[in-house]
């Protein structure tokens, strides 16, 4: 009797360690995530506080009239809190009226602000918004992006170049060698950092040592990560493939023409979903204006013959013009009402994979959305 006992109090125990131990298991992606951050020293994301639940939409600012800032759109809330850097941060600023919030990106669960033509790049606390650094003065006097390398190193772009920053202290090092001209956007995948240059097209850099590890020619749209772990990029015709293994190169015909972005540089809009094998591209009408969006699905040459997407009659892309939320598989899409100019700001949810419409949140004001920007 005692040794059934016994034996049932351990059946009894093992069940309920093995209940404790499945409902706090990581699931696989999580895991994914951990390993592939342990090794670049990067750590997953862990933001809590009242920011952490939903995304963001970056906006320029009316130049000369006043400086941009972020609005904040809460999934619990339905609802969009605006400007939420000057809530938080009462006595900041993000610049002045004459500079431009360009871009915005979060890494290790910091929120990177670049703002363009004169600014400066802020840094907050992803969970509060509260700033916690900047570089005031941004190498050219003109910085663009910013992407995190590993947890004590970033990359700057700027209008003459890349530059090295040194987490968390933002020392701002000597321009990386190899990389010339205005330099736009910027990605990494496995060993290398591709960037986008004027001057030099799509450059590989080792991603330790930045040296120059291959070019592949002129681009106008860049970067977005694609399902299948591949690099992708546009020029003028053609939708550009990198392995970013083998540093091979492909290309498919658009069929359609994708606009220069060098006059007056913005975020690209070209992104991927990490659900399906596809690649989404705004097709702007010089630096905004568009009204469609393409959706490739890898080896279908006939997903390009239609746009995905065509906005609603009187709505005009603007700035980045879209991106992929991976955490609810939906394409966030940036419009305002004229082809060039407007004080009508919407933020179109769609799903991207049936390219339903799903929500739309407007704000009124001369804004101007250069993005969206989601969480890790």
């Amino acid at each position: 009797m005692k040794k059934q006992l016994l034996s049932s109090l351990f059946v009894a125990f093992a069940l309920l360690v093995a209940s404790c131990t499945k409902e706090d298991a990581l699931q696989p992606s999580q895991l994914q995530k951990l390993d592939a951050n342990s090794k670049t020293g990067i750590t997953a994301s862990l933001i809590t506080g009242k920011y952490a639940d939903g995304f963001f939409i970056a906006n320029e600012g009316w130049f000369g009239h006043g400086t941009g800032d972020l609005h904040f759109y809460s999934y619990s809330g339905d609802s969009l809190v605006q400007d939420v850097y000057h809530l938080e941060n009462p006595t900041g600023a993000l610049g002045g009226a004459s500079n431009t919030l360009q871009f915005a990106t979060f890494f290790n669960n910091k929120l990177y602000i670049v703002v363009k033509a004169g600014g400066p790049l802020v840094v907050t606390d992803g969970g509060s918004m509260v700033e916690t650094g900047r570089i005031t003065t941004l190498p050219g006097n003109d910085g663009h992006a910013f992407l995190g390398v590993d947890a004590t190193h970033g990359l700057l772009s700027a209008s003459d170049g890349v530059y090295p920053i040194t987490l968390p202290s933002l020392a701002v090092g000597t321009k990386v060698s190899g990389v010339a001209g205005y330099t736009g956007d910027m990605l990494k995948i496995g060993s290398y950092v591709f960037v986008l240059s004027q001057t030099d097209g799509i450059v590989a850099l080792n991603s330790s040592t930045y040296a120059v590890v291959k070019k592949f020619g002129a681009a106008y749209l860049a970067f977005a990560a694609g399902k299948d772990g591949a690099v992708y990029a546009t020029n003028a015709d053609s939708l550009i493939r990198i392995d970013p293994t083998t540093l091979t190169r492909t290309a498919v015909k658009l069929g359609f023409t994708v606009p220069s972005p060098w006059g007056a540089w913005r975020h690209a809009g070209i992104t991927a979903s990490t659900q399906d094998n596809a690649i989404f591209i705004v097709r702007n009408v010089g630096f905004s204006g568009g009204t469609q969006l393409y959706r490739y699905v890898l080896g279908n040459a006939a997903s390009l013959t239609t746009p995905f997407i065509t906005l609603p009659s009187g709505q005009y892309f603007y700035g980045a013009g879209a991106a992929y939320n991976k955490e609810k598989n939906e394409l966030v899409v940036t419009t305002i009402n004229g082809s060039m100019t407007g004080s009508i700001n919407r933020v179109l949810i769609y799903d991207a994979t049936t390219a339903t419409l799903k929500k739309t949140l407007t704000y009124n004001g001369w804004f101007f959305p250069a993005m969206p920007v989601f969480h890790e």
